[in-house]
């Protein structure tokens, strides 16, 4: 249930916004360079996508 949640969130979610929480994520998950990496929050990012994809091939008319 959280999962679609989450990926439904993410599928309505702008790059912004994404961009936003990975920063956050690496701020609070890694204190080390990482957190003030570009190419690591990117990869974040396209995590989150990957996420929101995958969920909306699983769960197809499901989600938003």
């Amino acid at each position: 249930m959280y999962s679609n949640k989450l990926a439904e969130a993410l599928t309505q979610a702008s790059e912004t916004d994404k961009v936003e929480l990975a920063h956050f994520l690496a701020n609070n998950l890694d204190n080390g360079e990482h957190a003030k990496d570009s190419a690591f929050v990117r990869g974040i990012v396209a995590a989150f996508d990957r996420f929101a994809q995958r969920a909306r091939d699983r769960f197809k008319g499901r989600l938003g």
